[in-house]
């Protein structure tokens, strides 16, 4: 990512926002204290499901659904490189009846939207100041 991990970090964890840099079809929803609601449509049947939401500001990280859950859980994760870049690291089991390419299809396509979305926040805030 070409920005500081914080710029980052602040975009993943504004959990009301997601929606903007998660593909489509998902749609998200902040559905109660540390609480997300996931609708993954267009598999072998609908996904709708909630998970518990950890966000752990130290370690720049974001975790969802428990050891228990075997499906729509994960981590995600932003890196500091240098001044400017960071990096995501992102681990997640896609909802059942999910293909592993399409999993890695949702990722990179939510990589990039959040690459764009943080681009956009950077440049408003400098030209804000």
């Amino acid at each position: 990512m070409p920005a500081d991990a914080d710029a980052v970090f602040d975009v993943l964890s504004d959990l009301d926002n997601m929606a903007t840099w998660l593909p489509d079809p998902i749609e998200v929803e902040l559905f109660g204290p540390r609480l997300i609601r996931l609708w993954l449509p267009g598999l072998h049947a609908d996904v709708d499901v909630e998970r518990q939401v950890t966000i752990d500001w130290d370690r720049l990280r974001i975790s969802w659904g428990s050891e228990t859950t075997t499906s729509c859980n994960g981590i995600v994760q932003v890196l500091r490189l240098t001044a400017g870049r960071s990096a995501v690291h992102v681990r997640l089991t896609g909802p059942p009846g999910a293909s592993r390419s399409a999993v890695d299809t949702w990722v990179h396509a939510a990589l990039d939207a959040l690459e764009s979305v943080v681009a956009a926040e950077c440049h408003t805030k400098r030209a804000m100041h």
